[in-house]
């Protein structure tokens, strides 16, 4: 029986690049990637300039921003997605990780994840090579940092947009979570405690309005206290912010390893008290 072709060839990248390191602390960037198979179309068949320029494509700035962290903190372990959100969405569910369409603007397609230029067969392969080889990356390394140090912290960093379909956002720094966990506390409580930025939880959206966010599976598969930042990608546009967020999530990890609750903030999410209807204050982060 002839096998079936595979989308990813010997010259492409491989779906995760990891660095492990010693510590219990991981930075995981499911959305770092903009990469496009050498079998696709460059740029998904889309404009290259406003495929490189789009956060539909990637998060803007989070992979110079992991470049930067990975050299500043040595403890720390990183894993990260290589191919553009478009090819395969990391952070969506399964079913959904093939966008047809920017999730802003409806009226841009994306050309080659149409339904006659991706058929089922061709969304299987995507999945199966790029979208669960990261996330059994990702489970490997967390059992791997539990194995050693009985206990793991999971922060995924993201960017979003300063404006949302034309209007303002007023949030520099937001969390993504589907409950309040020891963690979510712990790290929301030092965010909030920083004056150079707004933070602002459950920003700039919450999972229990986005079905198809992937949390709740990687909540669940991992037995995880999951949580997420989200960066305004304008702060990391130049070196300068990059040094300023390097510096936030230095003082952020020491902040949790020398915390008093710091056995319940690497507890397994089963063996810890959550809040599951813990949801956060939603202020008005979306007017001029």
């Amino acid at each position: 029986m002839k096998q079936p072709q595979k989308l990813l060839e010997n010259k492409d990248l491989p779906p995760v690049t990891i660095t492990k390191r010693q510590g219990l602390v991981i930075f995981s960037g499911p959305h770092n990637g903009y990469n496009v198979p050498a079998k696709l179309k460059p740029c998904l068949g889309m404009d290259e300039q406003w495929f490189h320029n789009a956060h539909e494509a990637m998060d803007l700035h989070i992979d110079k921003l992991f470049m930067t962290l990975e050299k500043h903190l040595d403890k720390v372990s990183f894993i990260s997605g290589n191919y553009s959100r478009l090819v395969c969405d990391l952070n969506a569910l399964p079913d959904y990780a093939i966008a047809q369409h920017s999730p802003e603007y409806n009226h841009i397609k994306i050309a080659q994840n149409q339904p006659d230029m991706c058929c089922v067969k061709q969304r299987i392969r995507r999945i199966e090579e790029i979208y669960w080889p990261y996330h059994d990356a990702k489970s490997q390394l967390i059992n791997d940092k539990r194995d050693k140090h009985d206990g793991v912290i999971v922060l995924d960093i993201h960017s979003f947009t300063p404006t949302w379909e034309q209007k303002k956002r007023n949030v520099e720094l937001g969390t993504i979570r589907c409950e309040k966990t020891p963690f979510s506390r712990a790290f929301e409580d030092f965010l909030r405690s920083q004056d150079d930025f707004l933070f602002v939880s459950g920003e700039p959206y919450r999972v229990a309005e986005h079905p198809n966010n992937a949390a709740p599976l990687i909540t669940e598969r991992n037995d995880l206290q999951y949580l997420g930042l989200e960066i305004r990608s304008d702060l990391i546009s130049t070196d300068d912010g990059i040094k300023k967020i390097t510096a936030l999530l230095k003082n952020a990890i020491d902040h949790l390893l020398s915390h008093s609750d710091i056995d319940n903030i690497t507890k397994k999410r089963s063996k810890t008290e959550t809040d599951q209807n813990g949801h956060p204050i939603i202020h008005d982060s979306w007017s001029i």
